[in-house]
């Protein structure tokens, strides 16, 4: 007898091909993730790359930074799902530092800055001694990119290392040259 010819697959041979594709899935999903979150990254550092080439600017032009004590935000809502609408009020530091963007915004962008001998206020990233007696200010973007952190302000507080912050800081300064990231990717 000749052995039957075989048409098909076997019901093993189909679940290993399902579970090589979930598999497969589940990597390309992460990597989609990670690859959205380093391009709304990149946006946060690069504005405030921005912002603080204009604050410089400013000061040369004027012998202060743009803003004040209270801090300025915009948007005025942080985004989440969809990127906000960057248009700032007349009356905003961000119109005075002639800071655009390309479009729409991932960020929720803060601006606290002081006069000669004004103190930076107790969560900024330096200490007073540091600015001795000089204008200063301080930059910051806050994202929220898994929606849990609606009620959480952007502040200067963001910027401790808390591990249960549901917001991504970023942050540069008159004293410091980089721009520093507090909880990537919440």
């Amino acid at each position: 007898m000749t052995p039957r010819a075989r048409k098909g697959f076997t019901l093993v041979e189909l679940m290993v091909v399902v579970v090589i594709l979930g598999v497969l899935a589940v990597l390309a999903l992460f990597a989609y993730r990670k690859y959205t979150y380093a391009a709304r990254n990149a946006e946060a550092v690069q504005f405030l790359g921005a912002m603080r080439a204009a604050q410089e600017s400013y000061f040369q032009s004027f012998g202060q930074y743009a803003g004040t004590l209270n801090a300025a935000l915009h948007p005025a809502v942080r985004p989440f799902e969809t990127k906000e609408e960057w248009n700032p009020p007349a009356n905003s530091p961000f119109r005075d530092l002639a800071v655009q963007s390309p479009g729409r915004v991932w960020f929720q962008y803060r601006i606290v800055a002081g006069r000669a001998g004004e103190a930076p206020p107790a969560d900024a990233p330096f200490l007073a001694a540091e600015v001795n007696g000089r204008p200063w200010y301080w930059l910051g973007a806050c994202g929220d990119f898994n929606g849990d952190a609606a009620q959480v302000p952007c502040d200067g507080r963001l910027s401790r290392d808390r591990p249960t912050q549901p917001v991504s800081f970023f942050e540069t300064s008159s004293v410091r040259a980089d721009v520093v990231v507090h909880h990537e990717g919440q």
